[in-house]
């Protein structure tokens, strides 16, 4: 029987209460797959050069400024929405 047999069928028999828990569980564990992902992708990425960093700073002030912004946990839901994550 395999990994995935073996779990499944333990989980046959859980309540609902403790199914939650393991769908919260592995959906961190996904989230940390994919950080681990992006980390690995973006030590490929050109670094960013101090001038890089200040113009980015100040386009955000000018948002944060305009109201132009989002909570940091619905901006990561929507960007793992759109990932299909």
């Amino acid at each position: 029987m395999s990994t995935l047999e073996r779990t499944v069928s333990m989980m046959k028999v859980l309540p609902e209460t403790d199914l939650v828990k393991i769908m919260h569980l592995t959906e961190k564990l996904f989230k940390l797959r994919e950080c681990e992902l992006n980390d690995k992708v973006g030590n490929f990425l050109k670094p960013m050069t101090e001038d890089d960093f200040l113009r980015d700073i100040e386009n955000a002030e000018k948002q944060f400024a305009n109201g132009d912004y989002q909570e940091m946990g619905e901006a990561i839901d929507e960007i793992c929405q759109q990932l299909g994550i």
